[in-house]
């Protein structure tokens, strides 16, 4: 049923293309598309002063997979401010802990580890999440995790001493009662309750070091979402059950930029259109893809580094197609970084050289690399692989163009990503261990064709 707001709230909704439907658990209004389309957003409304206007900006400069995002902060004549946030179909951790009363260290693993990051990235700006806890914690369709709850981080009033660690403390509260007592009795190495209970007893445990912990003595395995649902109690909410059955949307799904013709101010909708013809995955600027996912190839890690930087004007191999659509269509270079490196990963699984077509320019240098990566494959794939994106920045534009490339057609990235442990699996079914955990640095060259940004060149980020 739709719900009574007041003119302003309306008034702006309306600019963004939507209707007030629901009021959140948070007091945020949830918005409906006018279009007929089941897209949804958050607005939450909160005071104009100075420091609430810095913190949403600062808030909407984070982008993680696993955080939502906040779309646009927009001024209401009221004097007080309008921030728009993604909307998450998803069920509560609180739901799927009612179910069962542990989790294995893979499960909780699967938990902590893309909500650590999720937290990380808040931290790195000087912000405080402030309602880590079940109710906060949303699991999609498929089990991964997204770090909702923004209301509270709008509205935190931070203490003059750093408190995220109170952040980090309280994921672990959530976690720790869930997991069984460590059994060693046999020799064996102390799990993950006891590597989260030491961390726990530090006087300012960091996100990060949750992460690191993780991946050290436990491996990702996916969530039975469905156990929840299932399980709900009739006439819960319906948001719960809808859940299960609700295709995975983007973290910034309708959210990444202004629509062509929108007027300033406007809630921007899907500018990640045309990053990729091929599939939209679930990317934002950082995240984990869940266990549940299989990526990878032999030797298979974040971007490695194709060309120095001294010969990254090289001439172009490939003659490029420009599009003829309008700048203001393109998505922002950063946000295309993301989504090419996550979409890369699942490509180079498939095994077939011509689906890096998808993310890279045919016969570039950044073609040819993943292409002789593809042919190592042979019959096995890759199980456990966890990609993250911890970094993205836009480069200021080179003193020239590759040749081949007009002004404005490419742009530089300086991306960090990282990647998990994993498991190679053969067509028999062995498995075997494959890389241990890696991170790297480098600078993406993007350049625009008819389908979008895709990548021409990897070099090192020095």
């Amino acid at each position: 049923m739709d719900v009574c707001v007041s003119p302003a709230v309306a008034s702006v909704l309306a600019a963004a293309g939507y209707r007030p439907l629901a009021v959140g658990a948070d007091g945020a209004v949830v918005g409906t598309a006018l279009d007929g389309t089941d897209r949804l957003v958050e607005l939450h409304v909160l005071p104009g002063d100075a420091t609430t206007v810095a913190r949403a900006h600062t808030l909407r400069t984070v982008r993680h997979e696993h955080l939502v995002r906040v779309l646009e902060v927009v001024p209401l004549d009221t004097g007080e401010l309008a921030v728009f946030t993604h909307h998450v179909r998803g069920v509560p951790l609180d739901a799927l802990l009612a179910t069962s009363p542990t989790l294995t260290d893979g499960e909780a693993a699967t938990i902590a580890i893309p909500v650590a990051q999720a937290l990380a990235a808040l931290h790195a700006v000087g912000l405080q999440h402030a309602a880590v806890g079940g109710a906060s914690i949303l699991l999609e369709h498929d089990g991964r995790p997204v770090l909702a709850g923004l209301g509270a981080t709008l509205r935190h009033v931070p203490r003059p001493q750093d408190d995220s660690a109170d952040d980090v403390r309280a994921l672990l509260d959530v976690l720790l009662p869930r997991l069984v007592e460590d059994d060693t009795a046999d020799g064996q190495s102390p799990g993950l309750r006891s590597a989260l209970a030491e961390l726990r007893a530090e006087p300012g445990p960091e996100a990060d070091r949750v992460v690191d912990r993780c991946f050290r003595v436990a491996v990702p395995v996916p969530l039975d979402v469905d156990r929840a649902v299932r399980r709900a109690p009739v006439g819960s909410d319906a948001e719960l059950r809808a859940a299960a059955s609700v295709p995975r949307r983007r973290a910034r799904d309708s959210a990444a930029g202004p629509r062509p013709g929108a007027r300033p101010g406007s809630l921007p909708r899907d500018r990640a259109r045309g990053v990729g013809a091929g599939p939209r995955l679930p990317v934002a600027v950082a995240g984990v893809v869940t266990a549940a996912l299989v990526v990878g190839v032999v030797a298979f890690g974040p971007w490695r580094s194709t060309t120095t930087a001294s010969a990254a004007p090289a001439a172009s191999a490939t003659p490029q197609v420009r599009s003829s659509a309008p700048s203001t269509s393109r998505p922002a270079p950063d946000d295309a970084a993301v989504h090419l490196t996550q979409q890369r990963a699942v490509l180079l699984a498939s095994g077939a050289t011509t689906a890096l077509d998808e993310v890279e320019i045919p016969g570039s240098p950044a073609h040819v690399a993943d292409s002789g990566l593809v042919g190592q494959l042979g019959g096995d794939r890759v199980s456990g692989l966890e990609v993250a994106v911890t970094e993205v920045q836009v480069l200021p534009a080179a003193d020239e163009e590759p040749d081949g490339a007009d002004e404005g057609e490419t742009a530089r990235v300086r991306l960090t990503s990282t990647t998990s442990a994993y498991r190679l699996v053969a067509a028999d079914g062995t498995v075997r261990p494959g890389g241990a955990p890696s991170t790297a640095t480098v600078v993406l060259v993007l350049r625009w064709t008819n389908e979008g940004w895709r990548v021409w060149d990897v070099l090192p980020s020095d």
